[in-house]
């Protein structure tokens, strides 16, 4: 097929569909690479629609929760079932944000004791869950704290933990650029968001990296994970929850084994750039050509 990508405001988004349907064959250009003799089969739009007619099929992917719909879309296409809002009447079909099994994957873990938690260190992202949870969790482990400043400073944060008592036990590290090195130390990966995201691109790097997460039922977490199966999930702000669970699983390895290992095997299966690019093409081709 030949698809004409237009990225809009969601350049992320477009990178990961363009890579997503070259690795099936198709001929993909974005926008600003595109001559007046490229006739494409379908436009996809990562973002907002761009104005003017045309006679091809248009697809807008929808990747923000608060995202504008337009009326001249033929199919929207969203990251999981709960970005879809409620009573949507357009055509919509689901299709997940990949993860890169290729860069992402297990390797043999160190032996640390670590419970790793990525993130920003907003309010949003939940990371005061996870300290409190560290007073009850058991103290031979340290917890990782690993991204940048934003509504919070690293000594906001560990002045937090101070005031539980736990300074010595929780490390900010400020953005690190690859993450790999410390998916290999992780005992266990944590993502505690306290509200919806449509994608949680730390939830399935560390599933990928085949760490067991633990994360909170919001949004896009509660379309990555299977409670049980996948990873567990706790109520968003329940320290208590979540610190039953660490321990639960620092205890039991081998149900964080075969957590880990169905995770991984979710990421191939589902959400590899393979098995998404079959599913671009199943839905391009039904709406081109169907």
């Amino acid at each position: 097929m030949r698809i004409l990508v237009i990225a809009g405001c969601d350049s992320a988004d477009a990178d990961a569909a363009v890579r997503c349907m070259l690795k099936k064959g198709h001929e993909v250009l974005s926008a600003s690479t595109a001559d007046g003799d490229f006739q494409p089969d379908v436009i996809v739009c990562c973002g907002s629609v761009a104005a003017g007619a045309s006679d091809v099929p248009v697809v807008q992917v929808i990747s923000r929760l608060a995202g504008e719909f337009s009326s001249r879309t033929d199919l929207f296409v969203f990251s999981g079932e709960s970005a879809v809002p409620d009573g949507f009447q357009g055509r919509a079909v689901v299709i997940p944000f990949p993860v890169d099994t290729d860069v992402f994957y297990p390797v043999p873990q160190s032996g640390e004791k670590i419970i790793l938690a990525p993130g920003r260190l907003d309010p949003v992202k939940g990371h005061k869950t996870l300290v409190r949870a560290m007073t009850l969790v058991n103290p031979d482990f340290q917890a990782v704290i690993v991204g940048r400043e934003d509504e919070y400073t690293v000594r906001q944060m560990r002045d937090y933990a101070g005031s539980l008592g736990i300074e010595n036990r929780v490390e900010f590290t400020g953005e690190v650029k690859d993450m790999r090195p410390l998916f290999s130390r992780a005992a266990v990966g944590v993502v505690t968001s306290l509200g919806n995201q449509a994608v949680s691109h730390a939830g399935m790097e560390i599933m990928a990296s085949g760490v067991p997460l633990l994360a909170a039922a919001t949004g896009g977490l509660r379309d990555l994970v299977t409670d049980g199966v996948t990873g567990l999930l706790h109520s968003p702000g329940n320290w208590r929850q979540l610190a039953g669970q660490i321990n639960h699983l620092l205890e039991n390895r081998r149900l964080a084994e075969t957590l880990a290992g169905n995770a991984r095997e979710y990421c191939e299966e589902h959400l590899s750039f393979n098995s998404v690019g079959d599913r671009w093409t199943e839905v391009l081709e039904q709406l081109s050509f169907g």
